[in-house]
């Protein structure tokens, strides 16, 4: 068996690093779900699992209001709000082509809107190693399941204040790491442009599928607008994944 290289550990470390941003907002995140799960009579034991089975923030506050309900609602409601992890693979796939068929798996199945948003920032060129994005999902991954856990333990009578804006205040710095840069301007339409469409959507006629709309349209326009001006720009620099 070959031992890891100071490379290797590099790499490791730099997706700890990485993840770092995502852990903060995880714990608190992670935290609310865990009490959110007790005060419907789910148990520590059962909020852990559940937590390290789903790895879905929003699906399992969605689990929590509706598992005592009919399977296919909440199966249903999951898979929809889940359904733009399948843009995110689709997107993340081209960065991380030169991987085993494994490691892609393992990469995807541990994606989520934060990791997606980090590892779109911060891989240059597709890497030909899976240690960095694997560790910025372990390391993001352990996190979740461990504010889940501590929520529910300490859930008795705590009100843990401000969590909502814990969320806010995560996408926003994830924001800012997409929009940086010298090719900033078709990342920076995007979010413009899907955030007017959320607004008007929300204004208009309020549903949960709004989100899908808005992600749906920004993209469709920023591809026809930008083609693939904004990947070529991604791809053209140094790998600094490992």
């Amino acid at each position: 068996m070959r031992l890891p290289t100071s490379v290797d550990l590099d790499s490791v470390r730099g997706g700890m690093r990485a993840a770092v941003p995502v852990v903060l907002g995880y714990v608190a995140i992670g935290f609310a779900a865990g009490a959110v799960g007790a005060a419907e009579g789910l148990s520590p034991l059962e909020i852990l699992a559940l937590s390290l089975l789903l790895f879905a923030g929003s699906a399992q506050f969605v689990f929590a209001d509706l598992y005592a309900g009919p399977p296919s609602a909440l199966i249903s409601a999951i898979f929809l709000i889940n359904f733009r992890h399948f843009l995110y693979s689709a997107s993340l796939s081209q960065k991380l082509r030169k991987l085993p068929l494994w490691a892609r798996f393992a990469a995807g199945a541990q994606l989520t809107d934060e990791t997606f948003s980090v590892a779109s920032a911060l891989l240059k060129t597709p890497p030909t190693r899976a240690r960095w994005m694997l560790s910025l999902n372990i390391t993001s991954y352990s996190a979740w399941c461990m504010g889940n856990l501590a929520g529910a333990v300490a859930a008795g009578g705590i009100e843990f204040a401000g969590a909502e804006f814990a969320l806010s205040a995560m996408f926003a710095a994830l924001l800012m790491m997409q929009i940086s840069g010298a090719r900033k301007a078709p990342k920076l339409t995007a979010a413009l442009i899907a955030a007017a469409v959320m607004l008007t959507l929300e204004l208009t006629r309020p549903h949960p599928l709004n989100l899908l709309a808005a992600t749906a349209v920004s993209a469709t326009l920023c591809l026809l607008f930008f083609g693939g001006d904004g990947a070529a720009a991604e791809l053209k620099d140094g790998d600094n994944s490992g």
